[in-house]
């Protein structure tokens, strides 16, 4: 087995020596510009801009990977504020950002006002003593704002909130209706929610589908599914007080191996074309659903679907998945006029603004209270009211595990041993959960066990 994946999560060490060898980033002043660029190009843009845009506007530096939203919202944030300030935008694909962040403090260039995070990836730069606590002073950032579930996942590990959410990251299980109809014996989300309260119950009926359709369809196509909820509905923290706690791992790997090997999930690996494809057959049933899944993914990949989706509850209720978060390092130079916008985003203003712009569901709970706000409805889902599941439903029941220090390590642990169980069923359980931890030791070796 090649283990290729494995050489990133190796910098992880090298980023938590370096957290205060950096300044922030400033740029060109007036207009809202998006830029493709590596570390070293923007960090000159900066300094050269001085963080002063001509007369009293200020220019605040953002890194990201949605430049034609964010231009918009900015567009929409000075309007309703007044604020005068401009942005420049600096383009980073989601999957470099961690990398990017690295590059950036070993290189010793400056680093933007407002530095996006991707929730896998959020402990292990919330590590850095170098982020600005949000709710202390000056900011005062009161955390009443925004849904409770997302306060462990905005936080460092001494409790401080560093990071503001972007997006309700809460998701359930969108199933494909004519498949659920002809297999399931029902299109309708509750009913469908009531055939498996369990992942046991979940397991049969995939049998039974698997039986039906002579070894044809699957329940997911990737054993990726699998793990995303499981884990997803875990809040067991998998390092404690220095010591690697397999109990969760174990869990969501036993039940991986359990639908590997009854045949009820495909072996198609999440990052290919084939995957992809996937949502547009007649092969697979059931894929996991946040908010941002019907524009981004779902619509995308089953163009002829509209109509054909639904969302339910998957067994043992809702869970977070992704999620992006903005923040603010210390030694930015225009922390207070990035504290404005990104504090913005979570106001209710901010909230019903975006939706209305982009279409997009952000986080104050307040602007969630109104049942026509958060009645949220997709042609692809036809005439149900997803909104009612993700932005009511979830909340009842949704359970996270906070961000640690070694969350890039362990996704990338995670994302090796997902692939050597999908791809060779040699693997079992007790050979999976050995790996697992192996692999663990191998790049963290300071771990107790």
């Amino acid at each position: 087995m090649k283990y290729r994946k494995m050489k990133k999560a190796a910098g992880f060490g090298i980023i938590l020596a370096l957290g205060c060898s950096m300044l922030a980033g400033c740029g060109e002043a007036g207009v809202t510009e998006t830029k493709e660029t590596n570390a070293a190009d923007s960090a000159n843009a900066a300094e050269e801009s001085g963080g002063e845009a001509s007369g009293d506007t200020t220019t605040i530096t953002m890194w990201g990977w949605n430049a034609g939203d964010i231009e918009k919202i900015f567009t929409a944030y000075k309007e309703a504020t007044g604020a005068n300030a401009a942005l420049e935008y600096v383009t980073v694909q989601q999957e470099e950002s961690f990398q990017k962040l690295q590059t950036t403090i070993s290189a010793g260039l400056d680093l933007p006002d407002i530095v996006p995070s991707e929730v896998n990836q959020r402990g292990t730069m919330l590590s850095l003593d170098i982020w600005e606590d949000l709710s202390a002073e000056p900011y005062n950032f009161d955390e009443k704002q925004i849904f409770e579930y997302q306060v462990p996942l905005c936080s460092n590990e001494a409790g401080a909130l560093c990071a503001l959410p972007w997006d309700v990251s809460t998701a359930g299980l969108a199933y494909k209706r004519d498949m659920a109809k002809e297999y399931l014996g029902t299109d309708d989300p509750d009913e469908i929610a009531a055939l498996f309260p369990t992942w046991e119950d979940f397991l049969e009926k995939g049998k039974e589908v698997k039986e039906k359709s002579g070894g044809k369809v699957f329940m997911f196509a990737s054993l990726t599914n699998v793990k995303q909820i499981l884990d997803g509905q875990n809040p067991q923290p998998i390092v404690k007080d220095g010591t690697l706690d397999m109990t969760s791992i174990e869990e969501t790997l036993g039940w991986m191996v359990k639908f590997r090997d009854a045949g009820i999930v495909d072996n198609i690996l999440e990052s290919s074309t084939a995957y992809s494809a996937s949502y547009a057959d007649k092969l697979h049933i059931f894929y996991p659903c946040a908010g941002w899944s019907p524009n981004y993914v779902i619509r995308p990949n089953d163009p002829e679907g509209a109509g054909n989706w639904g969302l339910t509850i998957p067994p043992k209720g809702c869970f977070s998945w992704g999620g992006s978060a903005f923040m603010i390092p210390k030694e930015a130079k225009n922390k207070d006029a990035a504290y404005d916008f990104i504090s913005w985003l979570n106001t209710e203003e901010g909230t019903r603004s975006q939706r209305d712009v982009v279409n997009y569901s952000t986080s104050n709970v307040d602007a969630y209270k109104d049942p026509e706000f958060s009645a949220l409805y997709d042609e692809w889902f036809g005439g149900q009211n997803i909104g009612e599941l993700l932005f009511n439903k979830a909340m009842d029941s949704i359970q996270v595990r906070p961000v640690s220090t070694y969350d890039v390590t362990v996704m990338e642990v995670w994302s090796m041993v997902t692939e050597a169980v999908n791809s060779d069923k040699s693997i079992d359980f007790n050979g999976a959960c050995e790996m697992f931890k192996n692999e663990i030791h191998t790049l963290v070796p300071e771990l107790k066990q």
